[in-house]
């Protein structure tokens, strides 16, 4: 009797142990390629306001470029992993509509200072697309471990909580494309990386 007991015991441990490892791998790697799609977001933060500097001289969408100043006032780097994602989601809608009034103006698509931004705009979604990717397909296997029984036990006890998907659909998303080669590109300075608050 007793030796069945301690077998169940250490069996209990065992598993405890096993799923407490796997959580802890599959929360560092989905932080780890967080880290990687935070990255460009923030350098394409950094481009808007050269965006917004250029929409103002030609005085359109104004309560856009406002909406977007205003999201960007604040130190991202106190953001939360999930309110980045939720301002990046925003940021997006943003520059679509920017895009879909620019793609109507002939006089601000021949300007080389906006193609310019458009063609660092489009470098960095490029990247941000990638990073996406890999970003929720290592959070949507952590968050499948965290709902899926017996392990979400575990996963309450040790405070494993459901994380954010970057949830865009990128086929839906506009886009400016040009072959305009332009000679000097606007440069982002890269942040120096910080721990991002979960």
């Amino acid at each position: 009797m007793w030796i069945f007991i301690l077998i169940v015991i250490i069996l209990i441990i065992s598993y405890i142990y096993i799923t407490y490892n796997s959580l802890n791998f599959l929360d560092k790697k989905s932080n780890r390629e967080f880290l990687n799609l935070d990255n460009f977001f923030k350098k394409r933060i950094n481009l808007i306001p050269t965006l917004v500097n250029i929409f103002s001289r030609y005085n359109l969408e104004k309560d856009t470029l406002q909406r977007m100043t205003f999201l960007i006032k604040d130190d991202y780097n106190m953001l939360s992993s999930k309110e980045r994602i939720e301002m990046n989601v925003e940021l997006n809608n943003l520059i679509d509509r920017l895009w879909e009034v620019a793609d109507a103006n002939i006089i601000l698509k021949q300007n080389p200072v906006f193609l310019n931004a458009i063609k660092q705009f489009n470098l960095v979604e490029e990247e941000i697309i990638t990073s996406k990717k890999y970003y929720n397909e290592a959070t949507l296997k952590y968050n499948k471990k965290v709902r899926r029984f017996p392990s979400n036990i575990i996963a309450l006890i040790l405070k494993f909580k459901l994380k954010p998907i970057y949830d865009v659909i990128e086929e839906n998303r506009k886009v400016i494309k040009t072959d305009l080669e332009i000679k000097n590109p606007i440069k982002f300075e890269d942040k120096k990386e910080e721990d991002v608050i979960i």
